[in-house]
């Protein structure tokens, strides 16, 4: 049996891959990278404020014999490790969501648009950036700045994106756009 060639079928979708990938590859392999790097992220900050924590609370009564010190190290890397999959586990799924909220809205642009194109990424990474901004908090400067660094990644994102699809034979819009209005003048 053959399935539908609409807007749900292989060929309808054609129209939205980014990178070579369908919108539910998309969506899926930049959860996964994107959590597994807010994972590593985690650890890292998460053990390093363990340690300093450890040592914080027993700067007062340091070992003073070879066997103090080994127990001290012994117990103090249970603590750096049990902070290092708390951070993960704190950070991992704030990224993958960020990530995951800009491909969605990217993609639910590309659709409202009729196809893909870098203002949808640029869009896309600005609103998720003004979207963290208000979810935490942040002072006018700080959000500022996630402003702006959104808008940097969506240009960076999407000028990528074009490339790629340039590159295996499918100029952006704006590209065909201008060759077709420089056909027109001549």
């Amino acid at each position: 049996m053959q399935r539908p060639t609409g807007d749900d079928g292989d060929v309808g979708e054609q129209r939205y891959r980014r990178g070579g990938r369908t919108v539910g590859q998309r969506l899926m392999l930049m959860g996964l990278v994107s959590g597994g790097a807010g994972a590593l992220l985690g650890g890292y900050l998460g053990a390093g404020q363990s340690a300093r924590q450890y040592l914080a609370e027993r700067a007062h009564r340091l070992p003073t014999t070879v066997e103090g010190w080994f127990f001290y190290h012994k117990w103090k890397n249970y603590r750096v490790l049990l902070g290092s999959m708390k951070g993960a586990a704190r950070y991992a799924p704030r990224l993958a969501g960020c990530v995951v909220t800009f491909a969605a809205a990217e993609t639910l642009l590309d659709r409202l648009f009729g196809h893909v194109q870098m203002a949808s990424s640029v869009i896309a990474s600005t609103a998720t950036a003004v979207g963290v901004s208000l979810a935490a908090r942040l002072p006018k400067s700080s959000a500022r700045r996630a402003r702006m660094a959104g808008l940097g990644v969506g240009l960076a994102v999407g000028a990528a994106q074009d490339f790629v699809g340039w590159a295996s034979g499918h100029p952006p819009v704006y590209v065909a756009w201008a060759r077709e209005q420089l056909a027109r003048g001549r």
